[in-house]
């Protein structure tokens, strides 16, 4: 039986505390990794090697990708502008829905001085 580990983060730019939470907002195929690295890491590393820790486990967040805003629809050739289910253009969009919480971290990334770890 796996059991649940409870995990609590203060992400602070200076003084300022940027984010304050569990990281419930990753999406749990990326999250317990993170939250293992963050609780193993968080502590030793200096500022250069936080932002490097968090950057890397958040770098899914930015990926994007071509997506058919008519038929709702991913497109699996890189190749092709255009759907092919449809013939309408192809719009370039984040693959995974934005969150504010992630986006103040993302945004702040290479300014994080500190993550507490409770």
């Amino acid at each position: 039986m796996e059991q649940k580990v409870n995990f609590f983060c203060t992400i602070y730019v200076d003084e300022n505390e940027i984010y304050l939470g569990d990281l419930s907002e990753i999406p749990e195929k990326f999250r317990n990794r993170a939250i293992g690295d963050i609780a193993e890491w968080a502590d030793s590393l200096g500022k250069r090697g936080i932002n490097e820790l968090l950057y890397s486990h958040l770098s899914w967040y930015e990926r994007m990708d071509l997506y058919c805003e008519s038929c709702s629809k991913w497109n699996e050739d890189q190749d092709i502008r255009e759907c092919g289910g449809c013939g309408a253009e192809l719009k370039e969009r984040y693959i995974y829905e934005r969150n504010t919480k992630l986006d103040k971290i993302m945004t702040c990334v290479g300014m994080i001085s500190k993550i507490q770890v409770s």
